[in-house]
């Protein structure tokens, strides 16, 4: 069945990567030629009924007109439901009054434009409701912001607990680890000057909605600590999704930090977050990723902005631009759908690449990096991954400038590789390597990589890129495939 990929939310884009079917795609996304959805927006109610605070579709391609659901949250509560169809905001929503909003999605729910809860009234949000597989989903310009910490939130039957800064959000975790938390709005952490450490100490194993929030400014620099982030540490039952960190600066001197800027490990589930910003660590063999440093879970629909540099290695160095080292234990890490831009440098002894240092176990698949990448004497560098110890490698590319001195090995998409690679490239115009043998730099002409040129992956997706998952348009992403579900801004 062929998939008309106008008619799918970025939530359905992005749950498709995490492993629905076609099939079952085909079906969220298609109903009879017709977009499935219940569409907040700027446009004329139609195929929708309002009656006693409760907007039901006569069809499942729907318009619920905005300034018509705030006049009804003026007057009362009000529940949008929906019949085998996801919800998605597509204009600007602000109410405050007292009243409280509920999106009964059957699927999936995408905010693509702010949400303000102004007054004391309240959001609650469901999903799956009848169909599966269903996700919350922010779009670039999508967030849920809230008056103040005491309106209410709840999430598929969950009471969250809203927090508008750092300090707050620690303390409510060193409670109760596994609770359910929501940032209320972005918030600016240049006030909170410089931590020396996690501010987000206990191991976390509850959730943490981001509502498509930053927290932007975060400064650590620390002395003492090896293992930190924002988070040290995602539990195997932990989840953050929807949050961004924008603008970090993160410093280390001990001799083996392991740096993430969301966190040192994540054992749990990271979700459409994001990094921007800048690691150095000065010395040491430091582990260092911009979102993570250690991945032994799921990463999906992620990506990285930014620096990551260690200044100088007396021992093994793992550096990437999204996560230092994917780990096989205490489970095989994966990531998917994600990707890396700006720089990755190291100076020796280093397995440095655009999207990962250094892959133990585990897999990647649809995800891109294009990072420069360097490092110096007796170091595995690559334009994706620095080095591979039998992962999973599957439609995957890397356009990154990847250069050593006196490196171990160097290549195009992976620097030293023992890995199964599948319908994966890189670019030998931006990457400085032209030989079309040295995909991977321990292995020559290793299967399953192809180097093309910029004009070659500008002119069409590569064969086996899932059109459902990946992209091409000339204005954005350089023309380059870029990934549907977040494409770069």
């Amino acid at each position: 069945m062929s998939l008309n990929l106008l008619n799918c939310s970025q939530a359905d884009l992005a749950r498709f990567a995490l492993g629905t079917s076609t099939a079952l795609l085909s079906l969220a996304c298609m109903a009879s030629g017709a977009a499935a959805s219940v569409t907040i927006s700027s446009k004329a109610t139609s195929n929708i009924t309002c009656s006693s605070g409760v907007c039901t579709p006569s069809k499942k391609s729907a318009v619920l007109n905005v300034a018509q659901l705030e006049s009804l949250l003026a007057a009362g509560n009000v529940k949008v439901t929906t019949d085998a169809s996801d919800i998605v905001v597509s204009a600007a929503l602000t109410w405050a009054s007292g009243s409280s909003l509920t999106l009964d999605a059957y699927r999936s729910i995408t905010i693509d434009e702010p949400v303000a809860v102004d007054g004391t009234g309240g959001l609650s949000l469901v999903t799956n409701d009848g169909g599966s597989g269903g996700a919350l989903f922010f779009g670039a310009k999508g967030n849920v912001s809230f008056l103040s910490t005491s309106n209410n939130l709840t999430i598929n039957g969950h009471a969250y607990t809203l927090v508008n800064d750092i300090a707050t959000l620690a303390t409510d975790i060193a409670a109760n680890a596994s609770g359910y938390y929501a940032l209320a709005a972005s918030y600016n952490a240049i006030q909170d000057g410089s931590y020396a450490s996690s501010p987000v100490s206990a191991t976390f194993n509850g959730t943490f909605e981001g509502l498509g929030n930053a927290i932007s400014h975060l400064t650590i620099d620390a002395t003492s600590v090896t293992e930190f982030g924002l988070f040290t540490e995602v539990g195997s039952g932990g989840r953050i999704e929807n949050l961004g960190l924008r603008n970090v600066s993160i410093t280390g001197e001990h001799a083996s930090s392991e740096i993430g800027g969301l966190a040192f490990a994540n054992n749990g589930t990271l979700f459409n977050d994001f990094f921007s910003g800048k690691i150095v660590v000065n010395g040491g063999g430091p582990i260092l990723g911009g979102l993570v440093a250690i991945n032994s879970g799921v990463i999906s629909t992620c990506y990285a902005k930014g620096s990551v540099f260690a200044s100088h290695s007396s021992g093994t160095t793992y550096v990437g631009g999204l996560v230092g080292a994917n780990s096989g234990f205490p489970t095989a890490g994966s990531i998917t759908n994600s990707y890396a831009t700006g720089s990755v440098r190291a100076q020796r002894y280093a397995s440095a690449g655009g999207l990962v240092g250094f892959v133990y176990s585990g897999s990647i698949s649809n995800s891109y990096a294009a990072a420069s990448v360097t490092s110096g004497k007796q170091s595995f560098i690559g334009g994706l991954i620095g080095e591979t110890n039998g992962v999973n490698v599957i439609s995957s590319y890397a356009t990154g400038a990847v250069s050593g001195v006196n490196a171990g090995f160097v290549g195009g998409l992976i620097g030293k590789s023992a890995a199964t690679i599948n319908y994966s490239y890189w670019d030998t115009t931006t990457s400085g390597i032209t030989n079309l043998s040295q995909g991977a730099g321990n292995t020559s002409d290793d299967p399953g990589i192809t180097g093309v040129s910029s004009t070659q992956l500008e002119a069409g997706l590569p064969a086996d890129f899932d059109p459902t998952i990946w992209g091409e348009n000339a204005s954005i992403n350089g023309g380059l495939p870029y990934l549907l579900a977040i494409p770069p801004t």
